[in-house]
């Protein structure tokens, strides 16, 4: 008998598990929902982990050791980045793994049409040097598209993010040092179990540009385009997006 799910949210650079609460709610009905706060991130301790601590710290808080074929895991953002760097060590855990908002290289190559560069990574790292909740709030809010922004939830989101604790200049700077090198397309390859992607059609940072390159990479993968999202489809549109990721691994 296959064990019950275990559905697993990683979040992305400058968030918090709270980012994924409404999947689970819609989720803690069908298996057990583990929704991690990474290093640094909604009040966890920062202390200069690697992308590989990160993966140890998710494999952690998974509790004792999940069976074969039991996680499904899900994403955002350098979220993804952690996810796969967690399927090197425990692939066999693995059920599924949807990315959302998120890609396995973060930097622009013309083989690769990602959104960000070194340029913008370094100009990024420079306003931190200020008022870094203001300056991480105006990141925040150009992620989302001009559609969602004149929602009535955004507003709610907005407030939902004062409660927050903001990353230390220290983490976010680290954070970005790690999205501006990163590159798991070769992991991304071993990937073995079924792979969705569900990108905004108003993603900066991970423009339809990269699909292409992405099937190349992964030719059985799902991608679901959803018009009107930017870098956060799973908060503008929970329901549809978590319809996907029951159809995912149905």
């Amino acid at each position: 008998m296959r064990a019950d799910p275990v559905y697993l949210f990683i979040h992305g650079f400058g968030g918090c598990a709270q980012l994924w609460a409404a999947q689970a709610a819609h989720f803690r009905t069908k298996g057990r929902v583990v929704a991690v706060n990474l290093p640094g991130h909604g009040g966890a301790p920062w202390h200069g982990e690697t992308l590989p601590d990160m993966a140890a710290c998710v494999a952690r808080a998974l509790g004792p050791a999940p069976v074969d074929g039991q996680v499904i895991a899900v994403a955002n953002s350098f979220g993804g980045l952690v996810a796969l760097e967690l399927w090197k060590s425990y692939p066999r855990i693995f059920r599924s793994l949807t990315l959302a908002g998120s890609l396995p290289r973060f930097t622009y190559t013309p083989q690769f049409p990602a959104g960000l560069d070194a340029p913008r990574i370094r100009k990024f790292m420079a306003q931190l040097e200020g008022d870094v909740p203001s300056v991480l709030e105006m990141f925040f809010r150009s992620l989302f598209s001009p559609e969602e922004r004149a929602s009535p939830w955004y507003g709610l989101i907005k407030q939902a993010r004062q409660q927050e604790v903001v990353p230390s200049k220290e983490t976010l700077h680290a954070f970005l040092r790690i999205l501006g090198t990163a590159d798991l397309r070769e992991t991304l390859k071993t990937v073995t179990v079924p792979v969705q992607f569900v990108l905004g059609d108003n993603d900066p940072i991970c423009p339809l540009e990269v699909i292409g390159p992405l099937r190349e990479i992964v030719p059985s993968a799902r991608v679901n385009i959803m018009p009107g999202c930017g870098h956060f489809p799973f908060l503008s549109r929970a329901d549809e997006f978590n319809a996907l990721l029951e159809g995912a691994v149905a």
